[in-house]
């Protein structure tokens, strides 16, 4: 199985049809001998809000542009994964421009994933998100995602699925 429990619990936390195309992705680099943690998947308002934080009000270096209700994380609609330096555990990858982190960028875009490191203004290399929606949520998301309860976030799948939020 090429995904761990950590990664599994994250991908539990996300919209289906993401957690699919990670998985499918996950599969054929496995075959490669490429393995990769999902390390973030469904952020609360909170989590992302105390992100948002770091390198501003908070120690350590900014690592997000997205306030709280901002983010795909947020909505379930994304996640962030690394690779690891060799086989399913150890060190993590953080080195985009090596073999391993190319691979699963490759794997992942091939799966229809859109990439964060694609971005101009603040790119997000272990970033990917769900296809065919705006790079950010819209008005009509954060006003479906409220306060972000599950109902919300059940709500909010139902019309991506139904391809109410297509960019």
């Amino acid at each position: 199985m090429p995904m761990d429990k950590r990664s599994e619990a994250q991908l539990a936390t996300v919209f289906p049809g993401l957690a699919t195309l990670v998985r499918n992705a996950a599969e054929i680099l496995a075959a490669e001998g490429t393995f990769f943690l999902v390390v973030s998947g469904l952020r609360t308002a909170a989590e992302q809000a105390a992100l948002y934080a770091q390198g501003r009000t908070k120690p350590g270096n900014i690592v997000t542009k997205a306030k709280a209700g901002f983010s795909m994380h947020n909505y379930g609609l994304a996640v962030d994964v690394v690779p690891y330096l060799s086989g399913q555990t150890g060190k993590l990858n953080w080195t985009v421009n090596t073999p391993q982190f190319q691979a699963m960028v490759a794997a992942l875009k091939a799966e229809g994933l859109v990439w964060g490191g694609d971005w101009k203004s603040f790119p997000d290399y272990p970033h990917f998100q769900m296809p065919q929606l705006p790079a950010s949520p819209t008005a009509a998301m954060r006003a479906d995602y409220g306060t972000g309860d599950t109902t919300a976030i059940s709500t909010i799948w139902t019309k991506v699925d139904s391809g109410i939020y297509v960019a």
